[in-house]
């Protein structure tokens, strides 16, 4: 009887593990992430709130879903420009600011398209979206005159004693618009964003990149010319009673900046 019980306990614990290899684990449901294709919204309209190193931008965003992770979009925005070497100097005893060497303000119109892709998908979750998207378009820009140049010699004169009783004022940003200047460009931007919520009827993004602005010509931002100093002193080599001057700033053609962006709006069938 010993000898059976034995016998019985090794089949039992040989037998045990070739048993277990005919039970396959049990299949886990993959669930396929929500996306707003499936879901049927089709088309979205958003508001544009942007910062760089060139200042604010605002504008309006149309974005049509093509497939479950694809959109194209289409964005139309205003502006500022700047010269990324500007510094702002202010009065603290009336609180004035002045931008030094500060020839023409810019204000742009980019307009452009784009095509933006869901990342990620399968592994992080739907109220967290992650997208990437490349927008590339024309961009309308106008220059205004910084202050009132009453010689055209392309330099502020801003000394009472120096410049021969003479100081040019600053424009307030609704003055010289007589005086503005048209140019046409290119304007494209790379980001990298994030769509938030559950509710995608709402259009809430965030989203950080690269943006950059291309004129062939080239935009007079600061000041072209300056006083030849030697010594600490102006100077007149050609006697004609008046400050010479020389060539200072050159046009700029590039202007590239990082930026981040908010878009809110909402999404429909």
């Amino acid at each position: 009887m010993k000898n059976l019980v034995t016998l019985l306990a090794v089949v039992t614990l040989f037998s045990a593990p070739a048993l277990g290899q005919f039970n396959e684990p049990e299949m886990k449901q993959v669930i396929e992430p929500k996306n707003l294709y499936d879901e049927g919204f089709k088309k979205g309209l958003g508001f544009y709130f942007g910062l760089s190193d060139f200042g604010l931008g605002v504008g309006m965003q149309y974005r049509r879903v093509l497939s479950p992770y694809n959109e194209a979009l289409l964005n139309i925005k205003i502006a500022g420009l700047r010269d990324p070497s500007e510094q702002t100097h202010i009065d603290y005893y009336f609180g004035n600011r002045t931008i030094a060497s500060k020839y023409r303000r810019v204000i742009t119109f980019p307009v452009t398209v784009g095509f933006k892709h869901r990342l990620f998908a399968q592994t992080i979750s739907d109220n967290f979206r992650v997208h990437t998207a490349l927008n590339v378009g024309p961009s309308f820009a106008v220059t205004l005159p910084y202050f009132k140049d009453y010689n055209e010699n392309g330099y502020r004169e801003a000394d009472y004693y120096t410049y021969y009783n003479s100081v040019e004022p600053i424009n307030d940003v609704f003055s010289g618009w007589k005086d503005a200047q048209s140019e046409f460009g290119w304007n494209g931007e790379i980001v990298l964003g994030i769509d938030f919520g559950d509710n995608f009827a709402r259009l809430q993004s965030f989203q950080f990149g690269y943006s950059f602005y291309y004129f062939k010509n080239g935009l007079q931002i600061l000041e072209p010319y300056k006083p030849v100093i030697v010594n600490g002193s102006f100077v007149d080599f050609d006697g004609d009673g008046a400050i010479d001057f020389e060539a200072a700033n050159a046009p700029v053609n590039y202007f590239g900046s990082a930026q981040i962006t908010f878009i809110i709006g909402w999404m429909w069938d």
